[in-house]
């Protein structure tokens, strides 16, 4: 029996399927449309697709990244970090 159904596997459903196994929770599955994993920055590739939301935002808070080398990153640098 399926206790969650996660619709997603950008960075928010991976997280939520991190917390959830580590919660407890053993029966979950998570359901993406793409052949791969990453959501947002999978799917936008435009010339100069970049965030200007602070980069250490883009960690998981139970496993932080802190070799970031800039501020805010491009798409390139996202994609390598987060969906690796």
């Amino acid at each position: 029996m399926l206790d969650v159904l996660i619709i997603g596997a950008g960075l928010g459903g991976l997280a939520a399927a991190i917390r959830l196994r580590s919660s407890g929770v053993q029966s979950l599955q998570i359901l993406e449309r793409a052949q791969e994993v990453g959501g947002t920055w999978r799917d936008n590739v435009y010339p100069g697709c970049a965030c200007d939301v602070p980069s250490h935002m883009y960690s998981f808070s139970f496993e932080p990244n802190t070799e970031w080398t800039r501020r805010t990153r491009s798409r390139p640098k996202y994609k390598t970090t987060s969906c690796a």
